[in-house]
């Protein structure tokens, strides 16, 4: 949980129609597949990928802004985290 993570430049983040999502705009990125489309709490996640934080500090907030135990916390933020990586939306600082 020591990792930082940032954005991937050549992913943007639009909201649109109220959903948040995640579009490729290289060839690297968009030869990862997909667009992903983002919950509210993905969408607080990917907003703390800043390049800064470490995830055991990106779980904290998580923990405090939606009140939920710290198992699903780390469960929801590695599994996202584990997505971007898997479509190149976020690299290791």
């Amino acid at each position: 949980m020591k990792m930082i993570y940032r954005r991937n430049p050549d992913v943007v983040y639009r909201v649109i129609a109220g959903e948040a999502i995640l579009i490729p705009i290289s060839r690297e990125t968009q030869g990862a597949g997909r667009m992903l489309t983002l919950n509210e709490t993905g969408a607080f996640i990917w907003n703390r990928l800043d390049g800064n934080r470490r995830l055991d500090e990106i779980l904290e907030e998580i923990r405090d802004e939606f009140e939920v135990e710290e198992a699903t916390a780390r469960r929801d933020l590695l599994e996202l985290i584990g997505a971007l990586e898997e479509t190149g939306a976020i690299l290791i600082r």
